[in-house]
């Protein structure tokens, strides 16, 4: 595994490069699934002490070759993962250098108001990411995740008014942890916060104010003309389909990934669905075919017979 997840680590590093470079050739979903498939491992790093200091040295070999804010995913990307693993996997302190490094860079040492301060303001600033909305979500769910699993004392409980005050960076990230810690559908739900909100109209002035929180409000349907059930089908099939193929486009994170036990019983589970399918499927369509065959090889016959009486 040590290995693996050092090799992953350098396409980590590669993609950050290529968004620098040359954005145009920048794989979204090959990011995704490399940075996925490092995260996936940081738990069994935790017993596995000598390949977590090798982990954490490449992180931080890795780290040093640039600039931590050369760019608004290099640093999203490296505070993030980072904080992750000290937290998951550093559990003696003999793997945390790359963390200890990259807090130097923070003029807020915490993680979490870290995160608050400084990472949401930068994910939701004008333009940011290269205005790639999926990049935007993706970073949001893992600050969310992080301050959701890491924080003491956390509570997704905030009142009218402290919402209103508060600036758009702290509005989104406020409204993704209470949807993930109260459920997707609390705009629904007629005594919660974001029920009385949308309907006094407090989400049709958050979207005025930013580009970034309309497409968050519609992606939420938090909005009151919201998508229609068509449009949401279409679009929860098209990221379905574009997580297959981004799953399936690296062969080594298929291996990475059925290393893992949830991802194997789930991989092979898929598998066993689908020859099961083939199973009943093949046949069936092979009957077919062998019917319309002998159909078209009767009626040959027949009309040959009738050619020869006449």
């Amino acid at each position: 595994m040590g290995e693996s997840i050092t090799s992953y680590i350098e396409d980590l590093f590669k993609y950050i490069n290529s968004y620098e470079s040359d954005y145009a050739s920048f794989e979204v979903e090959g990011f995704f699934q490399t940075y996925n498939g490092i995260g996936a491992v940081f738990q069994a790093l935790r017993e596995q002490r000598e390949k977590a200091v090798e982990v954490d040295r490449v992180f931080l070999e890795k780290i040093k070759q640039r600039p931590l804010n050369s760019s608004d995913l290099r640093q999203l990307t490296i505070q993030i993962i980072v904080s992750f693993f000290e937290s998951v996997a550093d559990t003696d302190g003999q793997s945390g250098n790359a963390y200890i490094y990259c807090r130097e860079f923070r003029n807020v040492r915490q993680d979490k108001p870290y995160f608050e301060t400084v990472l949401m303001p930068l994910l939701a600033r004008e333009g940011s990411l290269n205005n790639n909305f999926k990049l935007n979500h993706f970073f949001l769910k893992e600050i969310g995740r992080y301050i959701r699993k890491f924080s003491r004392g956390f509570s997704a409980e905030v009142n009218f008014e402290d919402f209103k005050g508060m600036p758009v960076h702290q509005k989104l990230l406020t409204l993704y942890l209470r949807r993930s810690e109260l459920g997707e559908d609390i705009i629904n739900d007629r005594d919660s916060l974001e029920f009385h909100m949308r309907n006094v109209g407090v989400f049709d002035k958050l979207r005025q104010e930013s580009p970034l929180a309309e497409g968050y409000l519609k992606e939420w349907d938090y909005l009151p003309q919201g998508l229609s059930f068509m449009d949401r089908l279409k679009r929860s099939l098209a990221v379905v389909g574009s997580k297959l193929r981004g799953s399936f486009s690296s062969s080594r994170y298929v291996r990475l990934s059925l290393s893992q036990r949830y991802s194997a019983y789930l991989f092979y589970g898929l598998v066993i669905v689908v020859f099961v399918f083939l199973a009943v499927f093949v046949p069936l369509q092979w009957n077919r075919y062998t019917e319309t065959r002998l159909e078209k090889f009767k009626a040959h016959v027949e009309e040959t017979e009738k050619a020869m009486g006449r």
